[in-house]
């Protein structure tokens, strides 16, 4: 692996945390009310067909993040350092968050969008989110991550016992547990560990085979693809909310928020051939790298069960919504940049002033004891 390969996976990362940062904003930021909403709202119509695409287009980013896992460890052993840092940054961010809302609570007050979280039933809720984030599945996609790094060794050693006829019989399976659930709406063995190991495999294939097969993946075909998914998953969002009898009876109308789960995968897929092999300026290297490194963080921060009605309900409250369609998804970018590199700020001096520190004390620790032993 070059490093101007490794480079361009960076790159990937940063695209792909600012695909869920949209999606995210998307769902959660209010223009009308200057409040953040919990959830978007099913509506009928092309303009909320087109809002759900872009939420769609969140899992996106989420399957690069797995496709990279994939290519990267395919050939790697297991490794319990790996898990412990992933598991321990995300404690340090969850525990973090609530000492510091708590704090604020006793010198002044709660704000008003988390205040019902900390009385009560919720409180209890609020407090084994926050110091059992793993087990109370407070982060999904930290969660399926960890549970993909647990199953590592097992899956590298089923995916490099097959040829590449097998693998790609593998995911065609896995393709098939994705949608399963669009046929009536009653059966689905889908859930985030399987979505994980899907995106693992077609990591893990892009590094075994892609350079044999690659004549197969020219740029007009992957953007061909990217476009055709993409036109057919907003299609599938305005018909399963258009109240139509079919849909129904196919269970469409509850599966908007996720619609055709296949397709955000095939798009991260294309996505990620198309740019893993781009050239990045050296100039640029040393930027990218630093960004792309604090994309967990970001996550941490802006998925926490806090931190998120604070971010958007701030944002909300300062942002006015221009008159002109233009302008507004001009506005929608812009704000969701702008989020990102204040998030990426935050997690820069949050992981080298304690998560960092602390992970090494704990690892040397740890070693010591070992070796004492």
């Amino acid at each position: 692996m070059t490093k101007r390969r490794n480079t361009s996976i960076e790159l990937l990362r940063i695209i792909a945390m600012l695909l869920i940062l949209a999606c995210h904003f998307i769902i959660h930021f209010d223009w009308n009310t200057h409040h953040y909403n919990l959830a978007l709202k099913q509506q009928p119509g092309w303009s909320n067909a087109f809002k759900w695409l872009i939420v769609q287009y969140g899992q996106v980013g989420v399957t690069i993040f797995f496709i990279i896992s994939g290519f990267f460890l395919i050939n790697k052993t297991f490794n319990w350092k790996r898990i412990f840092k992933t598991w321990f940054q995300m404690f340090c961010y969850s525990a973090s968050f609530f000492l510091l809302i708590v704090f604020v609570g006793i010198i002044w007050r709660y704000p008003s969008t988390i205040d019902s979280l900390m009385h009560g039933r919720e409180l209890l809720n609020s407090i084994l989110a926050s110091f059992l984030p793993f087990t109370y599945n407070s982060y999904w996609f930290i969660g399926a991550y960890i549970l993909l790094l647990l199953c590592l060794p097992f899956l590298n050693l089923l995916i490099n016992s097959m040829n590449s006829k097998t693998h790609a019989q593998m995911l065609l399976l896995l393709a098939f547990l994705s949608i399963q659930i669009l046929i009536f709406g009653k059966v689905s063995y889908w859930n985030n560990l399987i979505y994980a190991i899907f995106g693992y495999s077609i990591g893990s294939w892009i590094q075994k085979y892609y350079e044999k097969n690659k004549q197969y993946f020219k740029i007009s075909i992957l953007l061909t693809i990217i476009l055709i998914s993409s036109a057919v998953m907003l299609l599938f969002n305005y018909y399963a909310s258009s109240n139509s009898e079919v849909a129904s009876f196919l269970g469409w109308n509850n599966q908007i928020h996720y619609g055709i789960w296949l397709l955000p995968i095939i798009i991260g897929s294309c996505t990620f051939i198309l740019l893993f092999r781009l050239e990045t300026p050296n100039k640029f290297r040393t930027i990218i790298t630093a960004i792309a490194s604090t994309t967990f963080g970001i996550y941490l921060i802006h998925e926490n069960l806090f931190g998120f009605r604070l971010l958007w309900e701030f944002v909300s409250r300062i942002c006015q919504q221009p008159s002109f369609i233009c302008l507004k998804v001009l506005a929608m970018m812009g704000i969701v940049i702008t989020v990102f590199f204040t998030l990426s700020l935050a997690a820069w001096v949050f992981d080298n002033i304690i998560v960092q520190p602390l992970t090494k004390l704990i690892l040397e620790r740890l070693s010591t004891s070992k070796q004492q032993s």
